[in-house]
């Protein structure tokens, strides 16, 4: 292995590769044809002069290789994530820390007949991004995605961290949104999400969305979440549409208030019929703060007779 060194394939684009070397640094190379884990052996930049040193630079890149193997591999393969995927099928992939396809499963019968509809090995160690888009492919194929605009989508994402997954779905959202006759809904979620979906034969993404049916419904316990687990996203968005729809319509009646309209003969008037002092009027039976009655004080109350002519006054 004179003037040779030893490196693992992390990724493969295009006509390169990325190979993580035994001294930890990832270099490019051209693809010949490599799959990801695989080791190759790569030509050294520089020779070791002395013997003593090529020794324990060949001890060093073995121990670097069974660690790379062993560890770095197993790191590569080893899932910390979930992304599903929602129409009706619903789809689910294992993704690494670098977002990369480790298994794809479907998450209720429509989505086994979309995955049987596709090269689903093809997919493996891609990104993410580019899965789904190969399933939305499919899904416009077999007629899940037929209408002019507004089909709905559904993303979620759960990584390693928080900060990750957020950064992932808002990436998917991204990628997704160019196709402009799709209406894209992508959510974060947690492991704990994830787990509890499953237990309901579901995905993530479905989960969150049939939460925020529950929630605007206002049904309470009497909800279940079972019920919606069948239902294309579509149904479940459009009911929860309709719920805030109506709440915010009996919201908007609690806070309207009946107006006063003015008549000329009877001055102001509430909508329900009560009358209102005019201008220049006073409540019946009210008193003014020095303890007179209402009205005009200091100036002759004038009564006008059926001829129109003034009556006779009297002094206050």
């Amino acid at each position: 292995m004179k003037g040779k060194q030893s490196a693992i394939i992390a990724e493969i684009r295009g006509k390169y590769a990325a190979a993580l070397t035994a001294a930890g640094q990832f270099i490019r190379v051209p693809n010949e044809g490599y799959e990801v884990g695989q080791a190759i052996v790569l030509p050294s930049p520089a020779r070791n002069a002395g013997k003593r040193m090529r020794l324990g630079a060949y001890a060093s890149m073995a121990a670097g290789v069974l660690l790379l193997l062993f560890g770095g591999c197993m790191g590569y393969l080893t899932p910390v994530g979930v992304v599903s995927l929602d129409v009706n099928p619903s789809i689910e992939y294992s993704i690494n820390l670098l977002d990369r396809v480790l298994e794809i499963t479907a998450v209720n019968g429509d989505g086994v007949q979309i995955l049987s509809g596709m090269d689903a090995r093809a997919l493996l160690y891609r990104p993410v991004d580019d899965a789904i888009e190969a399933t939305i492919a499919t899904l416009r194929q077999d007629g899940y995605l037929a209408e002019e605009t507004e089909n709905d989508v559904v993303l979620s994402a759960s990584a390693g961290d928080a900060r990750h997954a957020e950064a992932l779905a808002q990436r998917l959202n991204s990628r997704v949104s160019e196709q402009t006759d799709l209406t894209v809904y992508a959510v974060s979620v947690s492991r704990g999400e994830v787990e509890s979906a499953h237990a309901l034969g579901t995905s993530a993404g479905k989960l969150h969305f049939i939460k925020q049916l529950k929630e605007s419904s206002g049904a309470g316990e009497s909800f279940d979440p079972a019920d919606w687990v069948g239902k294309p996203v579509r149904e479940i968005i459009a009911g929860t549409k309709e719920h805030k729809k109506q709440q915010a319509g009996e919201n908007s009646k609690e806070n309207q208030s009946p107006k006063p309209v003015r008549t000329p003969a009877q001055g102001w008037r509430d909508n329900d019929g009560a009358a209102k002092p005019g201008k220049g009027e006073a409540q019946s039976g009210g008193s003014q703060p020095g303890g007179e009655k209402s009205g005009m004080p200091g100036k002759q109350d004038e009564k006008v007779d059926s001829n129109g002519g003034n009556g006779g006054g009297r002094t206050p």
